[in-house]
């Protein structure tokens, strides 16, 4: 009996020894677990932090457009057109534009003043603020001068100006956290590769930039091509007719000039006139001798 006590005494002890070890080893991956997680993770490599970003972006989306969308209620209008005026006096009528665009606070762009035998006209092209343009094209269509050609147009950019702010404020978004990133990154691979991404977005930020900046001045400011010209009366001048003393001189003049050109011109061939001479004169010989033999 006593060898049988101690047996079983002996497989409690190892049974209870095993349950404790394996409590300590699950503790222990626990903790080892929850060390990891707290640990911030070594730099990725370039595709699975371009992944990693674009689909936490791609969360905040709907959430970002949904904040810029009622912003942009009012809608972006682009207005610019073509006018031809025709009038008797241009340097009035250029004063009176000028006048009038000192009134509406608007500017030439560019002008260009073009005068030959038919026309005198100005090309010019006028940036005069959005909410002024109708008053604009009206001043000009009640003036005293002739309207010749109109062609307004209005392009709706509301759509691109919304779309640019959205994808604008999703990219500093990005090169913010690529910065954190950056911060973040041990090895030199890995802080090549975020800066290399950096640089991309910061190009595609300024490129953003400059599209939304154009088409903000092209709402604020709209543009005009005006060509105000005036046509010139054509008047026939008949040439005056030199005397007769001088026109014979003048043919006498182009005569004896016909004959020196025409004696330079036979020196000049002089080879081919012998050619021909000795041609002519090798078959007249050879006649004569058949005319011989005949005889």
């Amino acid at each position: 009996m006593k060898p049988t006590s101690f047996s079983i005494l002996f497989l409690l002890l190892i049974v209870l020894f095993s349950c404790n070890s394996n409590n300590n080893d699950a503790k222990y991956a626990v903790i080892a677990d929850a060390t990891l997680s707290e640990e911030p993770a070594a730099v990725e490599s370039v595709a699975e932090l371009s992944m990693s970003e674009k689909n936490k972006a791609t969360d905040k989306d709907d959430t970002e457009l949904k904040t810029v969308e009622p912003v942009l209620i009012k809608k972006k209008i682009i207005k610019d057109g073509n006018i031809s005026v025709k009038t008797n006096d241009i340097a009035i009528s250029k004063k009176n534009i000028d006048e009038l665009l000192k009134k509406l606070n608007a500017y030439y762009e560019t002008e260009d003043l073009q005068n030959n035998d038919q026309a005198i006209s100005y090309n010019l092209k006028i940036r005069v603020p959005a909410a002024n343009f109708e008053k604009l094209i009206s001043s000009i269509e009640n003036g005293k001068d002739e309207l010749t050609s109109k062609n307004i147009q209005a392009r709706d950019v509301t759509e691109e100006f919304v779309d640019i702010t959205t994808r604008l404020a999703n990219k500093r978004e990005y090169l913010k956290r690529y910065k954190e990133l950056l911060s973040k990154a041990s090895t030199v691979k890995d802080i090549l590769a975020i800066e290399e991404n950096i640089r991309v977005i910061e190009e595609e930020i300024e490129s953003k930039e400059g599209r939304l900046k154009y088409l903000s001045d092209q709402v604020s400011f709209s543009t005009l091509a005006l060509n105000l010209y005036k046509e010139k009366e054509y008047v026939y001048k008949p040439q005056a007719q030199d005397k007769f003393s001088e026109r014979i001189k003048n043919s006498i003049s182009e005569g004896w000039t016909s004959i020196i050109d025409f004696l330079l011109w036979t020196i000049a061939i002089w080879p081919f006139i012998i050619l021909i001479t000795g041609i002519v004169y090798i078959v007249r010989k050879i006649k004569r001798k058949r005319k011989n033999k005949v005889q």
